[in-house]
């Protein structure tokens, strides 16, 4: 109703960056990263709904819900200051005794910045950006959403200075594609994109040329949160 705006200020916890909405689009769940908690508001209610407490640092990017055996619907998050991904309940409707309560943690080899899903894969896709060891900042691990178990180590370059980062999946969730992002020498066009079969987990092609890819957005996901 463009004619009667209103903010509502809702306290809650710090620093709030990063967010994504349930499969729902009810519930916003949002990184408070100096807190180390992760923020869910009621955009129905317009009020705080919980806060979770997890690992230090959280930051799930544009987020990941999927269905997990045990717990029915949650979100997951990777963290900056440590190599984990924490998964939490998010369905207060249909599974009330799991709704923000953490349901499971898998642990990686480094601190990461982005996780990614689609409801048509089996896994979960999380980077490990700001570990300082090139061999783990390089790779990429896949999650099985039924085992809970990291399935793959994926490195995408040797390169010195650059580091494997972010993950999109195409509309129809068969590829993923993955940044080779050159920190060290990023005026050039020497970065690359790199495209997975989602399914089979192999590498199907590279885009190169481009100036220290970071996030790429496909389209149709975003606009209908498709996480």
């Amino acid at each position: 109703d463009i004619d009667n705006l209103r903010i509502d200020k809702i306290d809650s916890a710090k620093f709030l960056h990063d967010g994504f909405f349930d499969t729902t689009g009810r519930y916003f769940q949002i990184a408070a990263n100096a807190s180390n908690k992760m923020v869910v508001v009621d955009t129905k209610t317009r009020k705080l709904e919980a806060m979770i407490d997890v690992d230090k640092l959280p930051h799930p990017g544009p987020g990941a819900n999927w269905n997990d055996p045990k717990c029915g619907p949650v979100g997951g998050t990777t963290h900056l200051g440590v190599g984990k991904v924490t998964v939490w309940g998010n369905d207060p409707a249909g599974r009330k005794d799991q709704a923000w309560k953490i349901c499971y943690e898998v642990e990686t080899d480094g601190p990461g910045v982005f996780i990614r899903t689609h409801p048509k894969s089996k896994y979960v896709w999380a980077d490990q950006t700001k570990h300082p060891e090139p061999e783990v900042q390089q790779s990429i691990k896949v999650i099985d959403k039924a085992s809970r178990k990291v399935v793959k180590t994926i490195r995408l370059t040797k390169k010195a200075g650059y580091a494997a980062v972010h993950m999109e999946f195409n509309a129809d969730g068969s590829e993923v594609w993955v940044s080779i992002w050159n920190r060290k020498d990023s005026k050039e066009p020497n970065g690359e994109i790199v495209v997975f079969d989602a399914k089979t987990l192999k590498e199907k092609t590279r885009i190169k040329g481009l100036y220290a890819p970071t996030g790429k957005f496909n389209v149709h996901n975003r606009v209908n949160h498709v996480t």
